[in-house]
């Protein structure tokens, strides 16, 4: 029987010694498991062998028990407590080598003492509503999964940042993104597809928001006129799936972590890069030129201008310079210098990147060439797209850095289950 099920009679049940008062008389032991917390209360004088037990516990340990649920209007955790008759300790803690105000550095090294916390674990209770909404709206819109590979022989971004394993006797990557993938599903006339998989970025990054691994949750869809179509998919399912972890969660975020739960409006605000540009240096006073990327203070000063005047937490910076994104990346026809791309901002935060991609195979491969990198580890990827591919678009989303956004974490270390960063590859 879970905890949260005990009603009056008899009961047996399992869970966590969170607390334990040891008067001269009696004795108050708070029982906890994933459901809630019970109190079970003990005269001494009338079960002795049970007072013993439990002055030989320790907190943290786990009992089965066996006894009577009585109504007590004066026992606070739900007006119930549990008269014992059998107590066994099934497994003795030692004392805790961390408390809750520990730092977040030293409570990673006991991620499983401190994910006991209900708090933390609501956190993954969360995500797990948010993740399973994002899958659901894609099913139900026709959406295929697809599982990749994690291991690729070439980087799927053109860039330095992977990580490079040995693989038999040649090199492998572990993916930074399902990119290629993505769209050999496209060109094999899937029309759309989601992912849920492990990414990889071997960046040096020390910020809240950074993980050298960390959850994607991707999607590619075909016969995509512009970026346009690919952003109100995003922000369908991101209102679906945000509206689903209100309706569940809400109440006991708002008691755990202090956090009020906004399900965004649809459409969320749209500007481009140009208008982003004239909003720094005209509205907000911070110089930046046409074609420049946002550094993090005008990254954060947008987020606060946009904000203020919509009213929403989310919007979208669309057509970014063609030689700031990645190179599957397709340029606008009118104006090749800005491209086909978006990002989307949720507080004060880059949440995902998206565009409609080049799916035509001599532009692609110039593109490919234009920007350094050697064609030849691209010939497969190519390939792709040389026996028809319709036009398609997608998007990468870290499902980490959404869930530390949603709650207000302090750090993706909190959102992550288990986080890797530079320096940390334990437990």
């Amino acid at each position: 029987m879970k905890i949260g099920e005990i009603k009056p009679g008899k009961v047996e049940f399992q869970g966590w010694i969170e607390n334990l008062r040891d008067k001269k008389n009696m004795q108050f032991v708070v029982i906890r498991d994933l459901s809630g917390k019970v109190q079970v209360t003990v005269i001494k004088a009338e079960n002795p062998e049970i007072a013993e037990i439990f002055s030989h516990a320790t907190l943290e340990s786990t009992v089965k028990i066996s006894g009577t649920a009585v109504a007590n209007e004066f026992v606070k955790l739900g007006g119930i407590e549990i008269i014992p008759d059998r107590v066994e300790i099934t497994s003795l803690a030692e004392p805790l080598p961390i408390a809750d105000d520990s730092s977040i550095d030293q409570r990673l090294d006991y991620r499983w003492i401190d994910l006991r916390n209900p708090a933390r674990t609501l956190i993954f209770q969360v995500e797990t509503v948010l993740n399973q909404a994002m899958r659901q709206w894609c099913i139900d819109h026709g959406f295929i999964e697809i599982h990749t590979p994690t291991l690729i022989g070439a980087s799927s971004e053109g860039g330095a940042d992977v990580f490079e394993v040995k693989y038999f006797e040649t090199k492998a990557y572990l993916i930074q993104s399902p990119q290629f993938y993505k769209q050999m599903a496209m060109a094999a006339g899937f029309e759309k597809v989601f992912i849920n998989t492990p990414v990889f970025r071997a960046e040096k990054s020390h910020t809240k928001k950074h993980a050298t691994e960390f959850s994607g949750f991707d999607i590619e869809m075909s016969y995509v006129d512009s970026q346009e179509d690919v952003m109100k998919v995003e922000e369908e399912i991101l209102a679906y799936a945000i509206g689903e972890v209100a309706k569940k969660y809400g109440d006991k975020i708002k008691e755990l972590l202090g956090v009020d739960i906004i399900v965004p409006k649809l459409p969320f605000p749209r500007i481009t890069m140009k208008e982003a540009y004239k909003i720094l240096r005209d509205e907000v006073k911070m110089p930046i030129k046409d074609g420049d990327d946002f550094n993090t203070e005008q990254e954060v000063a947008l987020c606060d201008y946009m904000e203020k005047k919509n009213g929403h937490q989310f919007f979208f910076v669309s057509e970014y310079p063609s030689d700031k994104r990645a190179f599957y990346t397709m340029a606008k026809e009118d104006e090749p210098s800005y491209s086909k791309s978006y990002d989307l901002y949720f507080k004060d935060v880059e949440l995902t990147s998206g565009a409609q991609r080049e799916h035509r195979p001599d532009i692609l491969k110039k593109q490919i060439i234009d920007r350094g990198i050697d064609p030849t580890p691209m010939k497969d990827y190519i390939n792709f797209f040389k026996n028809g591919c319709p036009p398609h678009g997608g998007f990468g989303m870290g499902l980490d850095r959404l869930i530390m956004l949603l709650l207000d974490l302090p750090s993706i270390k909190e959102a992550m289950y288990l986080f890797r960063g530079p320096d940390r590859l334990t437990p």
